[in-house]
Formats: structure tokens, sequence, C-alpha cells
């Protein structure tokens, strides 16, 4: 996995990019280094290129919000891979989503309905609220806030190592 990250013209992280969008904006001067340049540890190797883990763009960019993706993926990520009942770790392919209001009294498709939940606690609560159950959630739902402090839970700890000094600064 060999991700970059972006930042603006102030040191602002705003973007993770891969090493292919990151050479193109290297090789057409929109970016620099944001490193020492001796700096080896810190470096993407790709055959018999270096590039840079952190790059900074030369340019001045407003940046739009973004909204994160309200997808399954996302929903796992955020209860990190737990079931919100139970308590226990799966893989993904052994969670489900569960609606806490049910979908069949019309609980919506939103953050704040939706938890990672194993089969079993899913197949105990069926249509019933957790109350109705007698299921305690671990921690209520809620819609992430920030996308890219978000993001980073998507990326092995070593890698986010590398990038949280630029977060800590902004």
């Amino acid at each position: 996995m060999n991700k970059v990250l972006l930042l603006d013209f102030e040191c602002r992280p705003i973007n993770i990019c891969s090493w292919k969008r990151a050479l193109i904006l290297l090789m057409k001067g929109k970016a620099v280094n944001a490193r020492r340049l001796n700096d080896i540890d810190s470096m993407i190797r790709i055959e018999n290129i270096l590039i840079p883990n952190v790059i900074k763009l030369t340019y001045r960019l407003a940046v739009p919000y973004q909204e994160l993706p309200f997808c399954r993926e996302n929903i796992l990520v955020r209860d990190e891979f737990v079931c919100q009942y139970c308590g226990k770790k799966f893989p993904a392919d052994e969670l489900t989503l569960d609606h806490v209001y049910p979908k069949s009294r019309l609980g919506p498709d939103i953050w704040e309905n939706i938890v990672a939940c194993c089969r079993e606690c899913n197949q105990k609560k069926a249509d019933r609220t957790p109350k109705e159950a007698r299921m305690k959630l671990l921690r209520r739902p809620y819609r992430p806030k920030d996308y890219l402090m978000f993001e980073l839970k998507k990326y092995p700890e070593h890698i986010v190592r590398q990038w949280l000094d630029y977060f800590e600064a902004s």
C-alpha cells in the first residue's frame, strides 16, 4: 500500500493520494518533497524510483469540504470491526450491518442508525430495537466529522506514525 500524504502550501494535510498521483505532481513541479532530502526512511521505493511519502503543493489551493461516503466499509472502520452488541472483533466478511431502529419500522439508512454487528447478534436482535431485544450497544453510532483523520484509520500504523506530525501541527 504505497500512499502519499499531500500537504497544502502551508503544510496542512489535505489528502492521501497514490504514489502515481504523487509522482505526477512532483514531475510537473506542482509539488515538492515535504521532508529533508536525505531522509530515506520517509521514501517509498517503486522499482528503482524513490518517492517521498509526504509531499507539499507549491501553490495555494482552496480545499473543498469533503463528505465521508456512507458505505459498509466506512461503517466497519468507524466501529473498528467490532460487533457493537457483543464486543467481539471480527473480519469484515463475518460482520453484518444492523439498523439500530429497525428498517421494518422505517429506520433510516444513516450513520446514526447503523452499526457493525456479528451474525449471531443480528439474528438475536432481529426486527426489534436494542431495548426490546434486551441488548446494549457498546457505543452510540455517529457520523465521523473529520474526513482525513477518519481516512487514517484505514492505513497501517507504521505509515500513520510517519504522518501524525503533520496532523498535530495543523
